[in-house]
């Protein structure tokens, strides 16, 4: 056995006596470096490999946030909800807060009408944005009572500190604060203090507000990614001068040309009022109902985006969902570039679906022709070139976030132009999803089972890049909420280490050190 193993071997082994006897147990893995944060290696190994991609589905608690029984305030009440590790907790969160049927202390949301999730993207998650699709059985609700619904809806998404923002669609539209949803809510942020009577108040103030005076509300934006891969959602304070549907619209186009504000691995956008050749027009649509946006652009629009480098079919998914997610009553948008309708697009560069054609029915474009587009930043480490990890931050499909396989997927993948920053790759050349027998989860421990030949293409990395290829992915993965440590196994088993330096049998956790500045 290689003599820096015997040598932690040993250590360990008087790390545990000790251990015991401060605490009772030890746990862990020491990585031969002595500024690394993990711990030392146990006893024995804990956890069996998965074979497969096991049940990683834990039961949390939440709060939902409902009336309380006086009907006055929003309190919150702490609910057992089934929460896979996959998937961020917001969806289960809020089916249980449709679900609750009231108590000694708390009223049910919505009593006038059964509340549910729309089967149609009933949550997107991008960045610190949430949109959830309520169906539409809430448009029983009256406009007072579906405003105090968003608050709700809000308060409970809030909890986990991740999203700061919330916009309620029903059947993917705005309804509006009004009967001829006119008067736009904006998106929802946390309000633990307000009365349900405040709630109601503001209602009124807003929609007692002239139609052209001027308003500032929460919006949400949607901006390509680089190299055509979707959009990514910001939301932004923007000032409006008056509430008509052209007003607001033509306000969206020059919020988006003015670019993010805090997305940095996105393009710069060309001036969109500068190719608009009409004012905005609102539009019924045929058939289906609803009213549509119509967008008139010239014909040099299509060379300002090729300059920009942004695919024409990236460009109207971030029109259609910015559009159809702020303005009420707009189911949908229809655009003309120059004297061309566009009916349909080939995206080329997205993660689904590229190459298939997207058909635009009647000419109008939807939020769900665009649903595949949606993406949201994950945090993959990879080499700095000088012996530390990097955060790059990645746009992927915003429902892979907390995906440990997609992320394992994305380090398999090296560096890619769409990343934030630039990096080296870490993981061995070849390796691919094949390679990854299972994956599973053990309270807060992350089990990975790696086929041989992740064994074979790692044993001849030297110190450094043994240590890089384990933290890469130990650092990746405590990103997710859920896991506090890794452990990883080959065939089956836990060798005892890879290339001759690193003890793997135990956990590893985390090592902030090893990340540059």
């Amino acid at each position: 056995m290689n003599k820096y193993i015997v040598r932690r071997l040993m250590c360990g082994l008087c790390c545990i006596v000790t251990a015991f006897a401060l605490s009772g147990c030890a746990t862990g893995v020491e990585v031969l470096h002595k500024d690394a944060s993990a711990t030392l290696p146990p006893a024995s190994v804990a956890w069996s490999a998965p074979v497969g991609d096991t049940e990683q589905e834990t039961a949390q608690t939440v709060l939902i946030y409902v009336p309380n029984s006086a009907g006055t305030q929003l309190i919150a009440q702490a609910e057992r909800v089934a929460i896979s590790a996959a998937r961020h907790p917001a969806e289960a969160a809020l089916r249980r807060l449709f679900a609750f049927a009231g108590s000694d202390t708390a009223l049910r949301l919505g009593p006038e009408s059964t509340l549910q999730l729309s089967p149609v993207n009933p949550v997107e998650i991008s960045g610190d944005t949430a949109v959830v699709n309520l169906a539409s059985s809430a448009f029983m609700l009256s406009h007072s009572d579906l405003y105090i619904v968003c608050q709700a809806i809000a308060n409970t998404l809030s909890q986990w500190g991740d999203i700061h923002y919330v916009n309620v669609l029903v059947s993917s539209a705005q309804p509006g604060l009004d009967v001829g949803a006119s008067v736009p809510a904006g998106c929802f942020t946390e309000d633990l203090n307000g009365t349900i009577d405040t709630l109601a108040a503001a209602v009124e103030a807003q929609t007692a507000v002239a139609s052209d005076r001027r308003i500032s509300l929460n919006a949400v934006l949607y901006f390509p990614t680089y190299a055509g891969k979707g959009i990514l959602a910001e939301a932004q304070t923007i000032s409006f001068d008056g509430r008509s549907k052209p007003v607001l619209a033509e306000t969206l186009l020059a919020a988006l040309s003015q670019g993010a504000r805090q997305l940095t691995n996105v393009p710069s956008l060309p001036v969109l009022s500068e190719y608009l050749i009409s004012t905005p027009t609102v539009q019924e649509i045929p058939v289906s109902g609803g009213q549509r946006i119509i967008l008139r652009f010239s014909a040099e629009l299509n060379e300002a985006l090729i300059e920009a480098r942004i695919p024409r079919s990236v460009m109207l998914a971030a029109l259609t969902y910015t559009i159809t997610g702020f303005i009420p009553g707009i189911g949908g948008i229809t655009v003309y570039i120059g004297d061309e309708l566009v009916t349909a697009v080939v995206p080329n560069g997205i993660y689904e679906g590229a190459g298939e054609a997207v058909i635009f029915a009647d000419g109008v474009m939807r939020r769900s022709d665009f649903s595949r587009f949606l993406l949201s930043n994950c945090t993959l480490y990879m080499g700095d070139g000088s012996g530390s990890l990097r955060a790059v931050q990645r746009p992927i499909p915003y429902y892979e976030t907390r995906s440990a396989r997609y992320l394992l997927g994305c380090l398999m993948q090296g560096p890619q132009t769409c990343d934030s920053e630039s990096a080296q790759a870490v993981l061995p050349e070849g390796l691919s999803d094949a390679d990854l027998l299972g994956v599973g989860l053990s309270d807060y421990t992350l089990l990975l089972n790696w086929s041989s030949r992740f064994g074979t293409l790692a044993k001849n990395l030297d110190e450094t890049a043994e240590r890089l290829l384990v933290f890469s992915i130990v650092n990746t993965l405590t990103e997710l909420p859920p896991v506090h440590g890794v452990s990883l196994f080959i065939d089956g088993e836990q060798p005892d280490t890879l290339s001759g330096r690193i003890y793997l049998p135990g956990q590893f956790m985390r090592d902030a050190g090893l990340i540059g500045k």
